[in-house]
């Protein structure tokens, strides 16, 4: 198949395009993004595959929206020995056209056009390799699929040698193969149709068998359970007469028990009355006697504390008289305190003043000193202002001074001596220099510049030096005029001149940073105009006589400090006696009151205890008090022994054991007399039961299902063995496609390989599977999987593997290779070895190639291009 004319109008946003393809060659069709490049693919398909009435969305979206008209595309193609030009026209007024031009003229119009259209394809065209044969920019870096094209099929066949070996039905017979196995198996390999109609029917045929079984077993189930439970009953019945006559002996030991414990309730009421009664007696007994102890102590209390009070009292007015003359010994020592303190900051003033005369000194010379520094550092900066030369200067003096020197060595070299030397006396005019001779003598010089020598009146000598010493002579100008500009920069003569410059900067710059850190010592890091104001200030104050003595002042003053320091010490001792004693007479006048407090308490706890004890005694007297406790403990302790022999009688009846017998046969009669209700109930349930069962023909039933199941299992078997039979052959007839797709392998491989390595170099391998898909690739030893290449990788190989198939198909299965904006993952050096492979395919094939970027394919000499235009 070839395409040799592609023509739209109205198609999408194109008004018109039309362009003619070579027969053979790759050709580069390329315009800007949305011109239409991909449009061109689309239309082609719409072309040979939609009806021009179609309503398909595909083809509602190329209806072009700025106009009420309908799209056209026209092609003229080439598909085996047909040679044909097909028209149609979609959405308004549609039309489908078509002339035949090869191998005879026909032509056709509507839905026979089309029909005729997809007869000829049908009959010339592998539309599965037309297929793969397109490398779309969306899906460049997919795996190509060809394993499903006839026509490569057929090539691998003849590459691999098989071409003698088959007879061209195998397809045919495969596929009925694939029929019948469609009968019993989906493509997935479960039952279906008969073979899965017969194996539900067996399950529905068992299932009916074990449900009419269980219904047979459930009837005897039932016969089973009804005579066990009649057994039941009657043993029930007679566990009950024997649990009623446990019942009515347990009670009536219950019921004894029951009035023991009664009678034993009255005696201990009676016991605790008693007890109450002792006790209250006891209790008041006791009361009485406490009272009577408690009068006593009290009473040697209020005598003690009395005189307690007396010794307090005496205490008091001691410790009163020791705090006033405390007091008294303090306020002397203020007073000599005061005295002390006005004599040491007299002496303290003077030693100040004497202090501020020695700093008005002291500053006075320092001052003096910081000015003669700082009118030194002056004359060094004036100095240093009138230097122009700088580190950077000196530096490209000396820079420039050497090129002068290396160019000037350079240009000594290259540059030519010329030498005169004198028969006769004569003179030598240079430009404005004169030179006179005498006979016997030379002169030279050197001619790195044109040169003129003259001898006045006999010849005029010109000296003009090579291209090189020309050069070198510019290069020792300009590094003169470079020298000369850093000179006059730092306003020196030469570079001695310079360096000399240099040094006494650098002395300079020495003497200024040792006069700053002299000042800087001098002023201790204090401001001078601080220190100038302090001396002022000094100054401004009244001045101290001369004749003061300094050691005399400090010795008045160390005096002074020494007497007020003891004075202190001496009034903070007094102070602290004086608080002692105050503490003291404050901690004596307290215990004092405190006593006192105590004894009027006690005093009047007394009165009260007395007068409790005498109303006490006035109700009862001590002796009757005495004989009513004898009498109560008496009558306690006898109703206390009746209670401990009542207690002992009822033990001995053991009533926890009665009574959980008890309990234990009234449980035993319930859970008997519930479960004798419920055997009778479950008898009469199955009884009932029993008679429906009767009713229902249930072994009939189980009969009937063992016949169906017998039929299933017999359809079953008989369809099973005709589903295993084409399983077992659809499997051999599989696996010896699968053998004869693993020969197809090598070829497909081995084209792939040759034009891949002009590509990934001579080392590229690939593995192919029988489905013709690339598994894996090698370059250097390295083994990559498809999946893990890049997109670049992935994308050439994608071209590779066409363009392979491409060359294998035979010449009348060709079919265009259709490449949409490919190649964009693709670095610079790889496009250039892959416009190799195209020129070397393009001489065999119809290669299109669609993109906006040309110069992605300059390397594909052979190439053919159009440039499309809005």
């Amino acid at each position: 198949m070839k395409l040799h004319r592609l023509v739209l109008k109205n198609y999408r946003g194109i008004d018109h395009r039309e362009i003619d393809f070579p027969d053979h060659g790759v050709v580069v069709v390329s315009g800007a993004n949305e011109i239409g490049k991909s449009s061109m693919v689309e239309a082609l398909d719409l072309l040979l595959d939609s009806k021009d009435r179609s309503t398909r969305k595909e083809v509602k979206q190329v209806k072009p929206t700025h106009a009420d008209v309908g799209s056209e595309i026209t092609a003229e193609i080439s598909a085996g020995a047909y040679r044909f030009i097909y028209h149609k026209r979609f959405h308004k007024r549609p039309e489908t056209q078509l002339t035949v031009l090869e191998p005879r003229r026909e032509q056709h119009s509507g839905d026979e056009a089309h029909d005729r259209v997809q007869a000829m394809l049908a009959e010339t065209v592998d539309t599965e390799l037309w297929r793969a044969q397109r490398v779309l920019q969306a899906a460049s870096t997919d795996a190509v699929q060809l394993s499903g094209c006839g026509a490569l099929t057929r090539a691998l066949d003849v590459a691999a040698g098989d071409a003698a070996a088959l007879s061209g039905t195998e397809p045919l017979l495969v596929e009925r193969i694939d029929s019948e196995y469609a009968r019993y198996f989906t493509p997935t390999g479960r039952p279906t149709g008969e073979w899965s109609t017969a194996i539900k029917a067996l399950e529905a045929a068992d299932q009916e068998v074990e449900r009419c079984a269980a219904a047979i077993a459930e009837v005897d189930d039932r016969v089973q359970r009804h005579a066990a439970l009649t057994v039941e009953l009657a043993e029930l019945t007679e566990q009950r007469q024997a649990c009623a006559t446990r019942q009515t002996t347990a009670q009536a030991a219950a019921d004894a028990i029951a009035r023991l414990t009664e009678q034993m309730r009255e005696a201990e009421l009676i016991a605790a009355a008693a007890t109450a009664t002792s006790t209250a007696s006891s209790a008041a007994h006791t009361e009485r006697a406490r009272l009577r102890t408690e009068n006593d102590s009290r009473t040697a209390a209020v005598a003690a504390l009395e005189d307690e009070a007396r010794e307090a009292s005496e205490a008091q007015a001691m410790a009163r008289d020791v705090t006033v003359e405390a007091d008294a010994a303090l306020e002397s020592a203020d007073q000599a305190l005061v005295a002390a303190q006005q004599r040491a900051e007299t002496a303290r003033r003077l030693v100040d003043d004497l202090g501020r005369r020695d700093e008005t000194v002291r500053l006075a010379a320092k001052l003096a000193k910081i000015d003669a520094a700082l009118g030194e550092r002056d004359e060094v900066a004036t100095e240093l202002s009138t230097i122009a030369l700088t580190d950077d200067l000196l530096r490209q003096i000396e820079h420039a001074a050497a090129a002068v020197d290396r160019t000037e060595s350079q240009l000594a070299l290259v540059s030519a001596t010329v030498e005169f030397v004198a028969a006769g006396d004569i003179e030598l005019v240079l430009g404005d220099q004169r030179v006179t001779l005498p006979a016997g003598q030379s002169w030279s010089t050197i001619a790195n510049t044109a040169t003129e020598v003259e001898i006045a009146g006999i010849v005029t000598a010109r000296v003009t030096p090579g291209s090189s010493a020309r050069d070198i002579q510019a290069h020792y100008a300009a590094a003169q005029e470079k020298l000369a500009a850093a000179l006059a920069a730092a306003q020196v003569g030469d570079l001695a001149a310079a360096r000399q410059a240099d040094a006494r900067r650098r002395e300079l710059q020495g003497t200024r940073d040792q006069l700053t850190a002299t000042l800087a010592g001098l002023s201790d890091d204090d401001d001078i105009d601080v220190l100038r104001s302090r001396l002022a200030e000094l100054e401004s104050q009244p001045a101290l006589s001369d004749d003061v003595d300094a050691a005399a002042a400090r010795a008045q003053l160390l005096e002074a400090v020494a007497v007020r320091a003891q004075a202190g010490v001496d009034c903070e001792t007094h102070r602290k006696v004086a608080a002692l004693a105050m503490k003291k007479l404050t901690e004596i006048s307290t215990q004092a009151t405190r006593v006192q407090d105590k004894l009027v308490t006690q005093r009047a706890d007394l009165v009260a205890v007395a007068d409790r004890l005498a109303e006490r005694r006035a109700t009862v007297p001590d002796e009757k008090l005495a004989a009513a406790v004898d009498a109560d403990t008496a009558a306690a302790d006898a109703a206390t022994s009746r209670v401990v022999e009542l207690a002992e009688r009822l033990a001995a009846m053991a009533p926890e054991a009665v009574a959980a017998e008890l309990a234990e046969a009234v449980e035993a009669a319930a859970t008997l007399g519930q479960r004798h209700s419920d055997v009778t109930r479950t008898l009469h349930d199955i009884a009932a039961q029993l008679t429906v069962f009767g009713t229902e023909g249930r072994k009939g039933k189980l009969d009937a299902a063992e016949i169906e199941r017998e039929h299933a299992c017999g359809e079953h078997d008989r369809v099973g063995g005709r589903a295993r039979a084409v399983q077992l052959l659809r499997e051999v007839m599989t696996r010896h496609r699968d053998i004869t797709k693993l020969r197809y392998v090598e070829p497909f491989r081995a084209e792939l390989q040759r034009l891949g390595r002009p590509v990934f170099g001579a080392s590229f391998e690939v593995e192919v599977n029988s489905d013709l898909c690339i598994l894996n690739r090698t370059v250097d030893g390295c083994t990559v999987p498809y999946e893990s290449l890049s997109g670049g990788a992935k994308e050439q190989l994608g071209i590779l593997a066409r363009l392979a198939g491409a060359a294998l198909v035979a010449k009348e299965d060709a079919v265009p290779i259709l490449i949409d904006d490919a190649l964009g993952f693709t670095d610079p050096d790889r496009l250039v070895k892959m416009a190799e492979v195209f020129d070397t395919l393009g001489e065999h094939g119809q290669v299109i190639v669609l993109t906006c970027t040309p110069a992605r394919y300059d390397g594909v000499t052979s190439a053919q291009r159009i440039e499309l235009c809005a």
